[in-house]
């Protein structure tokens, strides 16, 4: 009787979508799957989950589709909603957290580490403290971890990070005005080279072109594809063409407007478009038709005469009667 009750259970169970959300912790940019549950749940809204270490809170980022979760061996749920004992629990671990990070910051210089302490974490049920911290290198951090340890009395773990994670902690506004994309919804963190800035034809000035980590901005890799489909179609600077003004130089290339400016070899600039260039065929080809313009003789003009001729004399100019008048009288004086 009783295995008939857990197979009818799970069936039931089995026969229940599973409603899958995907939450973020405060510290970690890679977004984590539970399950939902019946759980109504709204995008920001902070949840109790079951972790391994623990329960630990999260805050949703919204609802995710089953393909998400393929690969994955086990799916935890969501335990609750936060409640108020719970955010005041999350105050009083905010509390903990800021003495925390000062009392470290003040053995790190005690012990003159080469380390910059960035943030400290506690778990929900304060079984650990994490702390994180930047460095150039690798920090011998022995002494300071026996301090933290007879200091609190728990688990304690030094984590390194680099200067893109911390800047992920910290949160700011970017130069944008908005909110950093990485505290905000990025999953991941992609290569940025300085490529992507060239094929976006933008200055390469390291503050123009940097975030507020000290690495290249993210976002240049939004428009990566859709700039580099632009820049096939046009020439690369320094590049000689033909057009049908003559050869010339790429000076400079507009990908947006998909135009570019050339240098023809009289010194003169002009702005083209790339169904503007000719083959070499091409221009040899036009430019001996301009040629043969060139020498071809002019056909020969009409003598005045003639053209007199066929106006009836009108284009002579006739003299006024005072005139004639005038030569008569002097001839006669004369």
């Amino acid at each position: 009787m009783r295995s008939k009750l857990d197979n009818m259970v799970s069936m039931e169970n089995a026969a229940r979508e599973r409603r899958l959300v995907s939450v973020r912790f405060a510290h970690m940019l890679i977004p984590y799957i539970f399950d939902a549950g019946d759980l109504e749940l709204q995008a920001g809204e902070p949840v109790v989950v079951e972790t391994e270490m623990g329960q630990s809170v999260a805050k949703v980022l919204g609802y995710t589709p089953e393909e998400d979760a393929i690969g994955l061996e086990e799916i935890k749920p969501v335990v609750r909603k936060a409640t108020e004992a719970d955010l005041k629990r999350l105050a009083e671990i905010g509390e903990k957290e800021r003495e925390c990070f000062e009392f470290c910051r003040v053995r790190i210089q005690a012990h003159r580490l080469p380390m910059k302490l960035s943030s400290v974490e506690q778990a929900f049920d304060g079984s650990k403290i994490t702390f994180f911290f930047v460095a150039d290198s690798r920090v011998d951090f022995r002494d300071l971890l026996k301090d933290l340890v007879e200091k609190y009395r728990t688990r304690i773990e030094l984590r390194q990070i680099g200067s893109r994670q911390e800047t992920c902690m910290l949160g700011g506004i970017g130069s944008c005005g908005r909110e950093l994309c990485c505290a905000s919804f990025l999953t991941n963190f992609q290569r940025i080279s300085v490529k992507m800035a060239k094929n976006q034809n933008m200055t390469l000035n390291p503050s123009k072109i940097s975030g507020l980590c000290g690495k290249l901005k993210c976002c240049l890799a939004y428009e990566k594809e859709s700039y580099a489909n632009l820049i096939e179609n046009l020439p690369k600077s320094g590049k000689t063409v033909y057009l049908e003004q003559g050869e010339a130089m790429v000076v400079s290339i507009n990908v947006i407007n998909q135009t570019f400016i050339a240098k023809l070899q009289d010194r003169r600039f002009i702005k083209a478009k790339p169904t503007d260039i000719l083959s070499k065929e091409e221009y040899i080809r036009v430019s001996e038709q301009k040629l043969l313009d060139q020498t071809r003789p002019k056909e020969p003009v009409e003598s005045i005469a003639g053209a007199q001729a066929e106006t009836g004399g009108r284009g002579q100019k006739k003299r006024s009667s005072r005139k004639r008048r005038g030569k008569s009288k002097r001839r006669t004086e004369a």
